[in-house]
């Protein structure tokens, strides 16, 4: 969980009060926060409770959200009104880091405390919400030294040079990689790149190579500075307006005033050809009162929940006993009327709701299913293989095109926040060779398995798909055939007191005449097993034979979960 470092003044100006420790480890619990106690500088140390709200990831978004517990919730104005300045992408920059966006602020009292908060928030949002500056980097200037608009182009590497922080004399692009500690940290998010991110302003300016680092004669933010410039890159467009919201507000809170900046992309976007930033992204909810009371447990009038939310930071109307729940703009987290109703359960406190213990008594056992899960666990170790654990929310691209079925229907989230986390997979085989492209230094065999859930798409199921749980198997080195594999299966089914039949068959991530369908005992096709075709090892950057096979462990017992 994500840790920050609060220094105690500046959270009292911010929060408007000062706390002692124990009422300020009670009300962190209004934040999803944990007071850890001081640092050797006299700072609180605070561990955020949910990944979902990089929100509350800083000093002013803790303070922003109990200061609307308290009632003293704040409106911000500038999500409305025209763009000040301006940032124009190439169309290059579509296929290399599609999408940047960016704010002004003015009139802000940079501190030294200032600044710290400042640079922690950059970090934590691009390390943890931003998965180490592959989806997301922040960058701040400052403002006086640019001259609009911007120009967010792809550059030769051997062609440009500038100073970057922490240096003292201009460096290629290239270099900057080599011999810059952050070059070398991150250099890895533009490897077998031909060109490289680069952002320079009007008057050719540079301010930064995203997402490795600023230049050191725009980008050097120090104490007694008022006007910074601060902008996003990223590869999901979603996260990116977010995290800009966030800081919108955070620099709003300590005094700044925030001006929209328009960018123009040459490419079509989630989001339009033209983004202007901050950005109120809608996630609406319509949650009835009835909902509130049977997830809760108790009775809940439509005023109480109302009040409760707003409370809260969210923007409510009532129609009736169904509630427009409007999240505040620094959230993207409401998927399902559940966030609303948690929202409201801690705005109401879980102190006043009654414990109510159990009237009936009953023993439970093991379900058959998880049984026989374990046991296939236990028999794949015993193989010799090594098992992973992966999520079942992926990207398209991981489940459907590298699998060379780019029109299967998949179970999609509606509302996703991530493009990496925006469809459920309905097959385990493709986590275990994301697995397997990052594996290419380690000693060859590689030998792996999981046993998870899927989802496929079914439109006669009851909500338009089924959960199964698949067993996935997947073995890489230079002599690897369908022989080998096959063997292990069999040896499996043998073990749990099953006849193993196969039936060759076609299958588009599998080689032609390399492939069979692993059959049910009435006939059912259960699974697949065969050699991996070259297309999908090229598209997943695979560089020696893979055989493997997928099948739906459940079908054993009877089907679906």
């Amino acid at each position: 969980m994500p840790t920050i470092f609060v220094n105690p003044d500046d959270f009292a100006e911010l929060l408007g009060e000062e706390l002692d420790q124990e009422k300020l480890v009670e009300q962190l619990a209004l934040a999803k926060a944990e007071f850890k106690g001081l640092d050797e500088e006299g700072r609180y140390r605070v561990e955020l409770n949910d990944t979902n709200r990089p929100d509350l990831w800083t000093a002013a978004g803790i303070a922003r959200q109990l200061r609307c517990v308290q009632g003293r919730r704040r409106h911000y104005r500038f999500f409305e009104g025209e763009a000040e300045g301006s940032i124009e992408v190439q169309a290059a920059m579509r296929e290399l880091r599609p999408y940047v966006g960016a704010f002004m602020v003015r009139g802000l009292n940079v501190t030294e405390t200032c600044l710290q908060q400042i640079i922690q928030t950059q970090e934590k949002l691009a390390e943890n919400f931003g998965h180490h500056r592959r989806d997301l980097a922040i960058g701040v200037y400052r403002l006086d030294k640019i001259s609009f608009p911007i120009h967010y182009r792809a550059q030769d590497p051997e062609s440009h040079s500038y100073v970057p922080l922490g240096m003292e004399e201009p460096m290629l692009l290239s270099q900057i990689l080599k011999r810059h500690p952050k070059g070398v940290e991150y250099q890895a998010i533009l490897a077998g790149k031909a060109q490289v991110p680069l952002l320079v302003d009007e008057a050719g300016l540079t301010l930064s190579m995203p997402p490795i680092i600023n230049s050191r004669e725009v980008g050097e933010v120090q104490p007694g500075d008022s006007d910074l410039f601060v902008e996003a890159t990223g590869t999901d467009i979603f996260s990116l307006v977010l995290a800009l919201n966030i800081m919108a507000c955070d620099l709003a809170d300590r005094g700044g005033i925030i001006s929209r900046v328009l960018t123009r992309y040459p490419y079509d976007t989630p989001l339009g050809r033209e983004l202007t930033t901050p950005l109120q992204l809608d996630r609406t909810l319509q949650v009835s009162a009835d909902e509130f009371s049977r997830l809760i447990g108790v009775e809940c009038t439509p005023t109480e929940v109302a009040n409760g939310l707003e409370q809260y930071g969210c923007d409510v109307v009532v129609n009736g006993q169904v509630l427009e729940v409007h999240p505040p703009p620094t959230r993207l987290d409401y998927l399902h009327a559940v966030d609303a109703v948690e929202d409201y359960a801690i705005s109401r406190g879980y102190g006043s709701f009654s414990p109510k213990m159990p009237q009936d008594f009953s023993p439970g056992s093991s379900d058959a299913l998880s049984v026989l899960e374990d046991k296939v666990r236990d028999h794949m170790v015993g193989l010799g293989y090594e098992e992973i654990i992966s999520n079942i929310l992926v990207s398209r691209a991981q489940v459907a095109d590298r699998m060379n079925m780019a029109d299967t229907k998949l179970v999609e989230i509606s509302n996703q926040v991530n493009e990496n986390h925006a469809v459920l997979r309905n097959a385990v085989l493709p986590s275990l060779l994301k697995v397997e492209t990052h594996s290419a230094t380690a000693a060859y065999p590689h030998r792996i398995f999981e046993v998870g859930e899927v989802a496929v798409f079914d439109p006669q199921a009851a909500h338009g798909s089924r959960t199964e749980l698949h067993l996935a198997v997947m073995v890489a080195h230079r002599e690897a055939n369908l022989s080998e594999i096959h063997t292990d299966i069999d040896f499996l089914f043998f073990q749990l007191n099953e006849e193993l039949h196969l039936r060759e068959d076609k299958h588009a991530s599998f080689l032609p005449g390399r492939m069979a369908r692993v059959l049910g005992s009435k006939g059912e096709p259960i699974g697949v097993l065969g050699e991996l075709a070259p297309e999908v090892l090229e598209r997943w950057e695979i560089t020696v034979p893979v055989v493997a096979w997928e099948m739906n462990v459940g079908a054993l017992l009877g089907g679906e979960l």
